[in-house]
């Protein structure tokens, strides 16, 4: 850290005109370069070193590890967690993985905005076995790029197993952040409504995991180009407390998965689980749409470009690149046929 820190300021500073103000933040909150935990001080982080649901509490910054923050999740208390559960398992959501990633980067960097996350990587599901709670833990190097900062995370996990003396540790979901002095200001977004004939939520939901806090299409149906997804109004709290903000719009973006999903289904017979997105901005304000929300869905390059607008057209979430991975097994025909007709407008 003694030789560490110096360079990197030094380093920052040439490259970028706003390279000096930005490592002062970090280096504003470093006591002292060879304290355990790096000379943390989270009284000096916003919140108390706590950020949101996510990024509960600064542990470190480190020079190898860089910011470190844990979260404590319980499944029997969270709805992101208790609603999302596969073969009676909660499994932690990519959504908020990629909020984790952004929650962790805005508290090394308060004063800049996300433009963007990038090059997600849904490497190993990150498991609540036995309905018990868990540590997340998130850890953020941050390097310049031109004029912007850009935090490189990964989602980690620690498990003991049986007749072992150290823990299992295991890199669940990867990504970085993309740190500017302003977020990005996607086009308008020309949307659809529903057709007569659309999946409604009874049908998506009687395949789908999901519990109340995470059904979030109402409708799916396709279009001209593959299909779109109406997000569903008046759903449960995403977390508790429920005053907790939210840096990215999580269930928006599941939203975006969820879509693609349906048409994916509808085409393949198979469900997909995510897997990678090249990259994903968040927008504007939701809870000042203009009537519906809706994710118009288009296959790319072996993946989805997605968008997810009001009827006005506001954008709140753009994804790009994103990718899945199918699951074993198949669906059985009489699930399948109400995604398939839906998209090709069957009725």
């Amino acid at each position: 850290a003694r030789a560490g820190i110096p360079i990197v300021r030094r380093e920052l500073t040439h490259r970028s005109g706003t390279g000096e103000q930005v490592v002062g933040l970090a280096l504003g909150i470093l006591l002292d370069e060879l304290h355990p935990t790096g000379g943390l001080d989270p009284s000096r982080l916003p919140n108390d070193g706590a950020a949101g649901v996510m990024a509960q509490m600064a542990q470190r910054f480190g020079v190898y590890d860089g910011l470190v923050v844990t979260a404590e999740l319980d499944p029997t208390v969270q709805p992101f967690l208790y609603d999302h559960q596969i073969d009676g398992t909660p499994v932690l959501p990519g959504v908020m993985g990629v909020e984790a990633f952004a929650e962790v980067a805005k508290l090394g960097f308060p004063d800049l905005q996300v433009v963007a996350v990038e090059a997600v990587e849904f490497l190993a599901p990150f498991k609540f076995y036995r309905n018990e709670p868990r540590t997340v833990q998130v850890a953020a190097t941050f390097a310049v790029d031109g004029n912007d900062i850009v935090a490189h995370c990964r989602l980690i996990g620690e498990r003991m197993l049986a007749n072992q003396e150290e823990p299992q540790v295991t890199n669940h979901f990867t990504g970085r952040v993309r740190l500017g002095a302003k977020a990005s200001r996607p086009g308008k977004t020309a949307v659809e409504g529903p057709p007569k004939r659309a999946a409604t939520s009874g049908e998506v939901y009687d395949v789908y995991f999901h519990g109340p806090a995470y059904r979030v299409l109402d409708k799916a149906w396709g279009t001209a180009d593959a299909a779109a997804g109406l997000m569903a109004a008046d759903l449960p709290a995403n977390h508790v407390p429920e005053t907790d903000s939210t840096v990215t719009w999580p269930r928006l973006a599941e939203l975006a998965f969820q879509a693609s999903g349906v048409w994916e289904i509808a085409t393949t017979g198979v469900m997909a689980l995510p897997m990678h997105i090249d990259t994903v901005s968040f927008t504007g304000d939701p809870a000042k749409a203009s009537g519906d929300i809706v994710a118009m869905v288009t296959p790319a390059d072996g993946g989805f470009d997605i968008r997810v607008a009001d009827q006005k057209g506001a954008t709140y979430v753009v994804m790009e690149g994103y990718r899945t991975v199918p699951m074993p097994a198949g669906l059985p025909e009489e699930q399948v046929l109400p995604f398939r007709r839906a998209v090709d407008g069957d009725g």
